[in-house]
């Protein structure tokens, strides 16, 4: 028996050692179930063996089994932890040795949800590249980034839907599928086509201008965080489904939106390990709070494509940005989804990339601009010259007259960028060489098939790149002011990303964002409300990874014509 126990032994630690050396040829990241599955599969194939073959009693069996069981998994765990340690392609890169080890360790960083918060104090104490994880690198300078955005996206953007035919456009690892299918996305938020967007979006922003004027509301506190909210998503349900969620017509959270934020807190965990998101996925309600919001997706992609089947050849220029996915996807066009799976993901992805993004900027407008009044009258002067009948005779066409307006939402996106810690990019076999940019220290070699973040939160704040890089000074941006000189390197600035990724939507969310800036600034004063003074609302922003903010209470106080 002890010698039996001692080859199982041995064995089973070999056959650990062998199977860490062939997890480095396959990505198993999102084949969980299938390898937990296979190593079933095999033990039970060795217990089955060991009584029917060799005739062992059932205890014995058990016991070798689970004397094989540990060996394989102790084994497994040593080889992989010596291999992370003293032979890893990142082994010379500093950072936390836990890093070095687990991604577990990430997992511990964000169990606040304050992750980019987590990375910055890294960055502070081990410098501009440090390793976050076995195989991940942060770097937190701008010269990598033209060699970054032409890598293929990590399985972070994967981790629901491995099957490429079956993943959205937002979602696909494969370079030449998310090209393609960019089109019908481009075609849907070219500046003609956002402007037939305008009217529907104007009558959103005026219910929202409504429900702050409203008699209870006016003079007293309002969390703009929750309002704002609504009005994002009203807005893109109306642009994007050409049916609002109706936020702001019943002052009541949509349960779909709710499902949808209360997913994203839980996913600001979860991405740290998109292998362990995957695997909770295949059981049933393992969607948990995003199941709601799916199924809202996928009815309303249904009810249009009815519609749009009835119309057939006589179907119209598209109204809303699904209907130009529907058409693709119905017309069969190599730029379309691959199947209504896809499609349903492309949906999901409007919404989430359309709604979250811009809510957050907003609400950081009018927090900076209760901070700052006089930024505030200085816009609200220029506002008035261009509209001197008030509020009532907005266009959006001359705010491209005030550089002022545009600049207040770039410094904005510069201080609090949507996605703080970045997007994970993968870089290729043969790896990066980069050489040093501007007040960068030293060229920076990246080894090939690594997961690399460039966190916006800490590069858009750098010194290197702006000056008082920490404090919010809209003329920074307005060109040929003494302020822009403050801008030391405009690639630093990078929100909506660059390159093939480059967000589809960034015109709309500038038409939609000046929109709601200009018409509130023309009509009302904002400021803290009483024992407001916005600290706890900065300390508590969420890293999920675009922003989850915590309430905000201002006071909206309308102005009088010409008032500044």
């Amino acid at each position: 028996m002890a010698a039996t126990s001692t080859s199982t032994w041995v064995t089973s630690a070999l056959l650990g050692v062998a199977f860490h050396a062939f997890t480095q040829m396959w990505e198993l990241d999102l084949l969980v179930p299938q390898t937990l599955g296979g190593l079933s599969a095999a033990a039970l194939a060795v217990f089955y063996v060991d009584v029917q073959v060799f005739h062992s009693a059932v205890a014995d069996a058990a016991t070798n089994l689970a004397i094989a069981a540990f060996g394989f998994v102790l084994s497994l765990t040593a080889s992989t932890f010596i291999y992370r340690v003293f032979f890893h392609r990142l082994r010379k890169f500093p950072g936390p040795f836990a890093a070095k080890t687990t991604k577990l360790y990430s997992i511990y960083l964000s169990r606040n949800l304050q992750y980019h918060f987590e990375i910055e104090k890294l960055h502070n104490k081990y410098g501009d590249v440090v390793r976050t994880g076995p195989r991940e690198l942060s770097v937190a300078r701008i010269s990598p980034l033209n060699q970054l955005i032409t890598c293929k996206k990590s399985f972070l953007y994967s981790m629901s839907e491995r099957d490429k035919e079956k993943a959205g456009f937002s979602f696909t690892l494969d370079v030449e599928d998310h090209r393609k299918r960019r089109r019908p996305w481009e075609m849907s938020m070219t500046i003609q086509q956002i402007a037939k967007y305008d009217a529907p979006m104007q009558s959103i922003i005026s219910l929202f201008l409504q429900r702050i004027a409203a008699p209870d509301q006016v003079g007293k506190p309002i969390n703009i965080t929750e309002l704002v909210s609504w009005l994002s998503y009203d807005i893109m349900g109306i642009i994007g489904f050409g049916k609002d969620f109706g936020n702001l017509r019943t002052t009541h959270e949509h349960a779909a939106v709710k499902g949808l934020r209360e997913t994203m807190v839980a996913f600001g965990t979860l991405r740290q390990l998109p292998w362990l998101a995957n695997f909770l996925s295949h059981f049933p309600g393992g969607d948990g709070a995003m199941g709601p919001f799916a199924k809202y997706c996928h009815d309303l992609v249904a009810e249009k494509r009815q519609v749009l089947r009835a119309q057939g050849k006589n179907l119209e220029t598209p109204k809303d940005i699904v209907t130009w996915l529907i058409k693709a996807f119905e017309e069969r066009t190599p730029y379309a989804a691959h199947t209504i799976e896809a499609l349903d993901d492309d949906t999901r992805a409007l919404v989430i990339g359309g709604a979250d993004t811009s809510s957050a900027t907003m609400v950081n407008i009018f927090y900076y601009l209760s901070i700052h009044p006089h930024i505030l009258r200085t816009l609200q002067a220029q506002l008035d010259a261009l509209f001197p009948a008030g509020p009532a005779s907005f266009t959006y066409e001359p705010l491209d007259r005030i550089p002022l307006l545009e600049a207040i939402i770039t410094e904005t996106l510069r201080l609090v960028p949507p996605v703080p810690s970045g997007n994970p990019r993968v870089t290729p076999p043969e790896g990066l060489h980069v050489p040093a940019g501007k007040g960068e220290e030293g060229d920076l070699y990246i080894p090939g098939n690594t997961v690399v973040l460039q966190p916006q939160w800490l590069i858009q704040r750098d010194e290197r790149y702006f000056e008082r890089p920490l404090e919010f000074v809209p003329q920074r941006w307005v060109a040929g002011s003494p302020e822009a000189r403050m801008v030391k390197e405009r690639t630093a600035f990078f929100p909506f990303q660059v390159g093939m990724y480059h967000c589809v939507g960034k015109q709309l969310a500038m038409w939609e964002m000046k929109s709601v800036l200009a018409r509130v600034a023309l009509q009302f004063d904002v400021a803290f409300a009483p024992g407001e003074d916005g600290k706890a609302f900065q300390e508590g922003i969420l890293d999920t990874w675009t922003l989850t903010l915590p309430p905000l209470q201002l006071v909206f106080n309308e102005r009088k014509s010409g008032e500044a």
